[in-house]
Order: structure tokens, then C-alpha cells, then sequence
């Protein structure tokens, strides 16, 4: 940990103190200069006493955890590099302040730095001093190669593996799930973290035979933090009856007991299987049952657990499943599967299987360790290499099996990249069970600088990077993907989270709220807690991130309300969804400041104060009370990523926020998201060149061909949204766009255009089209049927035409399309060999579309087909017996959403795969 921590801060003096002192130098008194001349040379001492530092604690660091000697020294160390983060910072801070009292109003500052860099200095001589005294050999067997590993940015992950050693207890959990007993049960799945439990219980859960034998299915995973409401609601949310509220906001106001009595009422006469996935409190468990019936027909409930006591209380008639570890011949072939794959095929080459199976062996059949460590292993190729790790383990696998699960997650901590370990353990900061956004921590990293820019590659590539490089070793794991399978959000599972959060608070790198708080604690994480912080927030004057996760009165009492803030070097402000209406003007003083969100809060204005925030680099405003974006926005010059209005904001018909004015500051704006056009802004967005998301509101027909200048020049970007004015203040057409955006993959047009621009058919690179609002005459499927790379096409009230033909051999990489509120269209017609990918269609209220498309039956790879609204003409010839059923039968999962008349959506099955 110390050596990551060294890691981020040799950065960290290299990009901000030695350029703020090279800036300082032209601009200040003799004494002033010469002062400043030491600094420097004090910080290049100790720089160049910290790059051999770190060389050495990359074998120290490791061996901490068993030897004190090494303990102590590496304390020391972290100790010692804090400090001088803390001088950086607070000389960064003094430094950016406005100047207000004269060039000297800073001399007594840089004098105290200047000392404390000294007694610093001297204390690094120490610690150089005494480790050469003790001169103990720490771990040269274990040097690191730092290998330079390259990593794909749109990796393609793999469907879930077959279960590999658990077959019997797969056919056994079935069994139990199918036999003709209409009794309530409950069955109990028990072992220990990482021992495959919940992967057991998914893949039985998604079976066919599973899904086709129950009708309502629930699947919730069960916070430590969680009570019964919590699960009551998680269940009416899986269970979809959500869809008759209109919206998640209303499920959390709901009165319990009608909550209670919904989901009984909804469940009495209903074949049901629920999934309570990582049960830790019995008490839970016999504060719902009541809400699940016990009449006579097929009931269900499944929970995973640690405890083995929990799980037999639970159970019904001996019905627990306890996981035993891998027999040795299924550990091996899930420990080759996972450490030789690709081109090797899950095949051990000759030399290596001595150690492979040596290693097999002390993983001990638990799947997670076994797991890990082929993750560990896949990028090495020697012997020597492997009988290093072997080594290693030998001491590590000698206590109980929880400390060996640690272990060897250790090792695999060890093994990243310095730059890895922070950002792997700033994971842990979230939730249990949290499901991280790619982009969100991504910046959250770029904020705390743990990563730097790499050649052409910006801060961002190389987070994204590192987060695939975690997933590839198995320390993150994948929740979800989009379209064509590039990372959306991912999580850290909790064995994991555990061992990261012991990690993190032993060395001061992150603490949660109500964990033994002291005012040393570098990052705060606030996910719910609800005891007394008597410290409160203002005396962790060490502070640097700030993430809040759960509103509480201590959030809302200090940004409030609070006239100054303890915590002057903040660089991570994250108030999403806390309950504040105001937001205090001493946020401005954080001059530190690089990320702040106040999405989904109800702030409604910014302190002029903010515009002193010179070093933010991302501002969240998207879902907040902020109807007018402040003109010295423009001003601040390093910001990064500014979110105004979010996409999913447009469907909520919010007010649309002004723009400023005036030349922007910043040249290297990565996201602008949900500027309003207006002629000045649509002439300054052509100086962000390396915009590679970009969002532009109420565009004019009279900015348009400034709009298509400035577009031109943005080459990196990635994502466009355009969306026009309101039809009766002019169309839109584009066409003097004609650009080269060779990188463009997602394109959404919305609002009125007098037709499609001819362009769009070569955009090569394009996956996503949303076509919104367009209220098309002409056919727009002559311009897109040639995209060679468009996966997913959606239409929504963008065309006003009867008729649609995909004809033979167009669409070939399309893989989703949705059409909604098409309200002329009367006909659909797929032609032989078109679409030949498609794996999914949803239809939505295309009120004259009264027949099934023509040709659907030649979509061979077509598993999805779902309707929301669509005319009972079309659903009843496609219900059993109907007319074109047979047309629909190769369709796994067929579901028809009528809209019931209080707006809500019913659910009909038709085909459930």
C-alpha cells in the first residue's frame, strides 16, 4: 500500500508543486524568489529520495503483513509521503488563492513549508538510513518486471461459464426447485465467501426449465445494511409490478403495509420462486415470510448464506445445499480454463504443470481463490515466474480458510501496477453490492490523480485501462454491458470488498462513516450510517475525497449551512442524491477542488464563490434544481467534464438550463452534456477540440452551419447528440456537416429535420442511432442500410411513413431495433438475408402496425421480441392458435406490455425462454 502510495505521489510532485513553483518564479519579491528556489531544491531531493524508495518497498511492501521490522519501516514511509501530500497540497492551495493583499501576503506560508520540507527531508535520510542499517533482505524473490501489458479499451466478455464442479449440486438445487410439492419451501444454499453460491443460484435461476416452471420470478441480493423494507421493495421492483407506479421515486414512499399486502395479494395465486442472495441477519427473514402465501400451489424461496446456522433455520425439511470445495480434477479444469486462455485453450503446457498443480492443490478447491489466481497467472509465461508465486503461497496457506481467501488476495494486491492499487481500493469507498459506473469512477480516478496521461492517450484512456486491467485479474468483476458488450457498470465483490476496506483504513487511505473515524482519514465514504459522528466532518482537516451515498443530517448540516470548511484541501466533493436545497459559498474556497456533483440534489443555484474553483475538472449538474448554467462557468480553465442536463432528462420535458457566454477557458473539455444552443456558444465549442461527448440543446436553423463548423474540428469524439428546436421555429438539415469523425459510435438526433443528412452512410465506425422526434417523410432506412458496424437503431416518433423495408443483405451487424410511437406506420417488411444478427426487437405504441412484420420468421437468430402498446390485433395473431404463432415459434421470449388505463403496463408471456 505504501508503495502506491509513493506511486501517486511522484506524480503528484511532478505535475502540480514543480509547476506551480516554475510558474512562481516570474512574479514575486528577492525573498520571495530565493525562497522559492529552495523549495525547489528541496523537493527535487526529496523526489529523487522517494523514486529509490519506492524501488525498494515494491518487495517491502508485500512482506509488511508478516514481518514487523518491515512494518514498522513501511509505516514510516506512508507516514512520511503523507506528509509531504499534505505540503504539496496545502502549497498548491495558498498558492491559487486570489491576490488580494500583495505579492508578500504569502511569504509566512512558503516559510513554513519551506521548514517543514526540511524536517521532512531529514526523516526520509532516516528512513534511507535505517534500512540500510537492518540491511534485511525483503522479498527480492518477488521483484516486479513491471510489465507493460497492453489493454483493449472495448474488451468482449465472455457469457457466463458453464458451472464447473458444481453439477450435482445444480441437478440436486432443480430437483428441489421442480418436485410436484405445492407447499411453501424454502431451501438454503450455505459455504463460505466465494465458494459459489450465488453462481450456483443464478445459473439454475436463468435455466429454461426454471423460467418456464415459475411465473413470477425474484432475484435480490441482500445488503448487510438492508431491513425489511429495503427487501420488500427490491422484490415488488424484480417482481415488475413497479410499472403501475409510473415511476422507482414512488416505490420508496410506499406505506409498508400496503407494500405487504400488494405483494401477497400478487403472489397468492402464482407459481413463485424468490431468491434472497447473501443472507447474513435471521431476523430478516422472519420479518417478510408472512408477505409469502402458503396455498396450494408451487412456492419457492431460495436463500444463499454464510452462516450455517442461518441456513438450517431457514430451510424446510433438511432441504440445504452446502457448498463443499472442488473436488481436485474440476479445480484443475477451472484453474486451466481461467489462467490459459484464449489461443492457449484452457491447455497446461508441459513445464508448467508441476507448479500448476502444486498451486491447484493449496487453492484448496475454493472456486474464488482458484479463480484469482489464474487471473494472477494468465500473463505469466516461465517457470521461474510461477515457482515465485508457489513460493509465496506456501506461508500463506497454513491458517483457516477465510485467512487463506485474504492471502492470496493479497498477493494478487501486490501484483498491480502502483497506480492499480489506488484505484482498485478507491473501490471499495461504494456500497456493498454497488454497481459502479465505468465513467464515474473513471473520472473520480482522473481526479485523484492516480493516473497520468500516456502519449496521444488522455487521463481517461488510461483509467479505463486500468478498470479493465482490475476486471481482467479478477479483483472487479462485470455487471453489466452495453449493446456490443463494452463495460457498463462493475462491482467488487464482497469478500473482496472486505479485504480492500481492511486495506484501506489500517493505512488512513479511506475510512466509512462510523468505522472509528480520525481526523487523519484521507477519503470518507457515507453510505447510510445512522449513529452519532461526534468528530463531525469539519475536523478531518486531512480530507481528500468525499463521497456520499446516503443522505444524512450531518451531509445537510455542513454544505448547508457552513460558513468555512475543515477540510480546505478537498479534491472530491460527490453530494449525489443528498437532501440539501442549498449549497454553502465556502465550497468556493476549495481551491483543490476537482470533482463536485450535485446531481439529483435540489440545489437550485451556484455561489458566485464556485468560480474560484480553477482546478475542477468535472461538474455534475444533470437531475438538480439548476435552471441557469453562471457565466464564469465558461471561465473555469481545467474543467474536463461539465454535465448540464442528462440524456434521460430529455423524455422528462425538464426546463432547458441557459448556456453562458463569453470565450470558455478550457481547451481540453473531454464531455459537454446539455448545452442550449445560442450563435455565441455554437462559435466557442468549435475550440474544444478534444471533446469526446458532446450534447447540444434548442439548436436554430440560423446556427446551424456555425454548429456543423465547429463539430467539424472535434476528430476524437465518440458521442454527438443534436437535438432541434421545437417544429414551428424552422427545421434543421445538417448537411453542411459532412464530417470526418472517424471515431463517432453513438449518434442521436432529436427534434425536427426536414429530412436525414446523406453523410450518415459513412459514418463507419457508427454502433447506436437514435433517431428521436425527427418526424421523417422520407424512408430513413436508405441512409443507415449500409452502416457496416450499426448494432443498435432506434426509431421514436422519427418517421411519419406507412411502409418500412429492410431489404436482402442490409443491417448485417444490427443486433437491436426499437420502434416507437410510430403512428402512421402500417407495415413492416424484412426481406431474405436482411438483419441477419438480430438478437432482439421492441415495438411501442405503433398504434396502425396490426400485423406481425413480414418475414420475422426468417430472423434465425432473433431470442427477443417485445411489445409494449401494440394493437390486440397483432398480440392475438401471435398467441397460441393465432394465426402467425407458428412465424414466432424459433423467438425464445416472446412478452406483450398492454397499457392498462391508469397508465401502468400489464405483462403477458407468450413465449418465455
Amino acid at each position: 500500500m505504501a508503495e502506491a502510495v509513493l506511486g501517486s505521489l511522484v506524480l503528484k510532485i511532478a505535475s502540480s508543486f514543480m509547476a506551480g513553483v516554475g510558474c512562481s518564479l516570474y512574479a514575486h519579491t528577492e525573498e520571495e524568489l530565493s525562497l522559492l528556489v529552495s523549495l525547489r531544491s528541496d523537493m527535487e531531493d526529496i523526489l529523487k529520495d522517494l523514486e529509490m524508495i519506492q524501488i525498494v518497498i515494491r518487495n517491502t511492501d508485500r512482506l509488511s503483513e508478516s514481518d514487523g521490522v518491515a512494518a514498522a519501516w513501511v509505516k514510516e514511509v506512508r507516514e512520511a509521503a503523507y506528509e509531504i501530500e499534505d505540503v504539496i497540497d496545502e502549497f498548491t492551495y495558498f498558492e491559487g488563492r486570489p491576490k488580494r493583499t500583495g505579492l508578500q501576503k504569502n511569504l509566512p506560508v512558503r516559510h513554513d513549508i519551506a521548514r517543514r520540507l526540511k524536517n521532512i527531508r531529514r526523516k526520509i535520510v532516516g528512513i534511507l538510513e535505517r534500512r540500510t542499517r537492518y540491511n534485511k533482505e525483503l522479498g527480492e524473490g518477488m521483484t516486479s518486471d513491471s510489465r507493460n501489458r497492453s489493454v483493449d479499451l472495448s474488451p468482449f466478455f465472455k457469457n457466463d461459464a458453464d458451472i464447473v464442479g458444481m453439477e450435482d449440486q445444480k441437478e440436486m438445487l432443480i430437483s428441489w426447485l421442480t418436485e410436484e410439492n405445492t407447499q411453501r419451501m424454502e431451501i438454503s444454499v450455505s459455504g463460505m465467501g466465494g465458494a459459489g453460491k450465488t453462481t450456483l443460484v443464478a445459473k439454475v435461476y436463468k435455466s429454461k426449465q426454471i423460467v418456464q416452471d415459475f411465473q413470477l420470478r425474484a432475484f435480490v441480493t441482500v445488503s448487510k445494511t438492508y431491513g425489511r423494507d429495503d427487501i420488500l421493495r427490491k422484490i415488488y421492483t424484480e417482481l415488475h409490478l413497479k410499472n403501475n407506479l409510473g415511476s422507482s421515486q414512488n416505490i420508496d414512499k410506499l406505506d409498508t403495509r400496503w407494500l405487504a399486502e400488494t405483494l401477497c395479494k400478487r403472489l397468492e395465486n402464482e407459481r413463485y420462486l424468490i431468491v434472497l442472495d447473501d443472507v447474513w441477519n435471521a431476523d430478516l427473514w422472519y420479518a417478510i415470510k408472512d408477505v409469502f402465501p402458503h396455498s396450494a400451489r408451487k412456492r419457492r424461496i431460495i436463500f444463499t448464506t454464510r452462516n450455517n446456522q442461518i441456513a438450517s433455520s431457514f430451510a424446510s425439511s433438511n432441504r440445504v445445499l452446502n457448498m463443499q470445495p472442488l473436488a481436485y480434477k474440476k479445480a484443475w479444469e477451472l484453474f486451466c480454463n481461467t489462467a490459459f486462455q484464449g489461443d492457449r485453450g484452457g491447455i497446461c503446457p508441459q513445464e508448467l504443470r508441476d507448479s500448476a498443480k502444486a498451486i491447484v492443490r493449496k487453492c484448496d478447491g475454493l472456486p474464488l481463490a482458484i479463480l484469482t489466481l489464474g487471473g494472477l497467472l494468465s500473463s505469466r509465461h516461465t517457470e521461474t515466474e510461477w515457482r515465485n508465486i508457489l513460493n509465496t503461497l506456501h506461508w500463506m496457506l497454513t491458517n483457516n480458510q477465510l485467512e487463506k481467501i485474504s492471502n492470496i488476495l493479497m498477493l494478487s494486491f501486490y501484483d498491480l501496477p502502483d497506480y492499480m492499487k489506488n484505484c482498485f481500493l478507491y473501490c471499495s469507498a461504494f456500497p456493498e453490492d454497488y454497481h459502479i459506473k465505468r465513467k464515474r469512477i473513471i473520472r473520480l480516478w482522473v481526479a485523484e490523480g492516480f493516473v497520468e496521461q500516456r502519449g496521444e492517450m488522455t487521463m481517461e484512456e488510461v483509467a479505463e485501462a486500468c478498470l479493465m486491467g482490475l476486471i481482467q485479474r479478477n479483483m472487479l468483476q462485470v455487471s453489466n454491458t452495453n449493446g456490443w458488450g463494452r463495460l457498463r457498470t462493475c462491482r467488487i465483490h464482497d469478500v473482496v470488498r472486505d479485504l480492500a476496506i481492511s486495506i484501506s483504513e489500517k493505512q488512513n487511505f479511506y475510512m466509512m462513516l462510523g468505522s472509528g473515524l480520525t481526523d487523519r482519514a484521507r477519503r470518507l465514504s457515507i453510505t447510510g450510517f445512522r449513529g452519532n459522528n461526534e468528530m463531525g466532518l469539519d475536523k478531518m482537516c486531512s480530507l481528500r475525497s468525499l463521497l456520499v451515498f446516503a443522505s444524512i443530517d450531518l451531509v445537510s448540516h455542513t454544505f448547508n449551512r457552513k460558513e468555512t470548511l475543515g477540510f480546505r484541501l478537498l479534491r472530491i466533493l460527490n453530494l449525489e442524491d443528498a437532501s440539501i436545497d442549498n449549497i454553502t459559498d465556502a465550497v468556493g474556497d476549495l481551491f483543490n477542488l476537482r470533482f463536485l456533483s450535485l446531481r439529483k440534489t435540489k440545489v437550485k443555484m451556484l455561489p458566485k464563490s464556485f468560480k474560484k474553483l480553477q482546478n475542477l475538472q468535472t461538474l455534475d449538474l444533470s437531475f438538480s434544481g439548476v435552471e441557469e448554467l453562471p457565466s464564469w462557468v465558461s471561465e473555469l480553465r481545467n474543467l474536463r467534464h461539465l454535465f448540464i442536463v442528462h440524456a434521460e432528462e430529455f423524455y422528462l420535458r425538464v426546463p432547458m438550463k441557459t448556456s453562458p457566454g463569453g470565450i470558455w477557458a478550457s481547451k481540453d473539455m473531454q464531455v459537454l452534456s446539455g448545452i442550449t444552443s445560442n450563435s455565441e456558444v455554437v462559435r466557442q465549442v468549435g475550440e474544444m477540440t478534444q471533446l469526446r461527448a458532446f450534447v447540444i440543446l434548442e439548436v436554430e436553423e440560423s446556427d446551424e452551419k456555425e454548429l456543423c463548423a465547429s463539430i467539424k474540428k472535434m476528430t476524437f469524439l465518440n458521442r454527438l447528440v443534436v437535438q432541434a428546436v421545437d417544429r414551428g421555429r424552422g427545421q434543421l438539415k445538417l448537411e453542411n456537416l459532412d464530417p470526418q469523425l472517424p471515431r463517432l459510435q453513438k449518434l442521436s438526433l432529436r427534434g425536427c429535420f426536414q429530412r436525414l443528412p446523406q453523410w450518415l452512410s459513412s459514418l463507419g465506425n457508427l454502433k447506436t442511432l437514435w433517431l428521436h422526434s425527427c418526424r421523417l417523410l422520407e424512408n430513413p432506412l436508405t441512409y443507415l442500410q449500409s452502416l457496416p458496424k450499426l448494432e443498435i437503431l432506434e426509431l421514436l416518433e422519427a418517421y411519419d411513413g406507412e411502409k418500412l423495408c429492410f431489404q436482402a443483405n442490409d443491417f448485417l451487424s444490427l443486433k437491436e431495433l426499437y420502434f416507437c410511437q410510430l403512428d402512421q406506420l402500417h407495415q413492416v417488411t424484412i426481406e431474405e438475408g436482411a438483419m441477419r444478427s438480430l438478437k432482439k426487437i421492441c415495438l411501442t405504441r405503433c398504434g396502425e402496425l396490426k400485423t406481425l412484420p413480414q418475414g420475422i420468421e426468417r430472423l434465425t437468430t432473433l431470442k427477443v421480441f417485445y411489445m409494449y402498446g401494440m394493437p390486440e390485433e397483432l398480440v392475438e395473431s401471435i398467441r397460441v392458435n393465432g394465426v402467425d404463432r407458428q412465424k414466432i415459434s424459433h423467438i425464445s421470449t416472446v412478452h406483450n406490455a398492454p397499457q392498462n388505463e391508469d397508465g401502468g403496463w400489464g405483462s403477458e408471456w407468450l413465449s418465455r425462454g
